[in-house]
C-alpha cells in the first residue's frame, strides 16, 4: 500500500516536472522571437537599436538569424504561381 502511494507521487513529480519543462521551453521561445523582433524590427517598420548594440548582439542571435533566412527562402505562393502558370 505504501508502495503504491510512493510510486503514486513519483508518477505526480514527474509530470510536473515534464509540464514546467514545456513551459519553460515555450517561454524561452517567446522570449527568443521577441529579441529577434528587437534586433530585426527595422524590417517591419519598428525603431531599431543603434548599430553597435545591434553588433554587440549579433553572436547570440546567430540561431535565428538562420532560422528567419530558412523560413524565407521557403517562402513563396503555390497558389500565385498555379495561377501564373494557368493563364487566368
Amino acid at each position: 500500500m505504501l508502495e503504491n502511494f510512493l510510486d503514486n507521487i513519483k508518477a505526480f513529480v514527474e509530470g510536473f516536472k515534464n509540464q514546467s519543462t514545456s513551459a519553460i521551453e515555450l517561454q524561452l521561445h517567446e522570449m527568443e522571437n521577441s529579441f529577434a523582433l528587437v534586433c530585426f524590427g527595422s524590417l517591419m517598420g519598428m525603431p531599431s537599436p543603434p548599430n553597435y548594440l545591434g553588433m554587440a548582439l549579433l553572436p547570440y542571435i546567430e540561431q535565428e538569424i538562420k532560422v528567419m533566412i530558412f523560413k524565407s527562402e521557403r517562402l513563396d505562393d503555390r497558389l500565385a504561381e498555379f495561377f501564373d502558370l494557368s493563364d487566368i
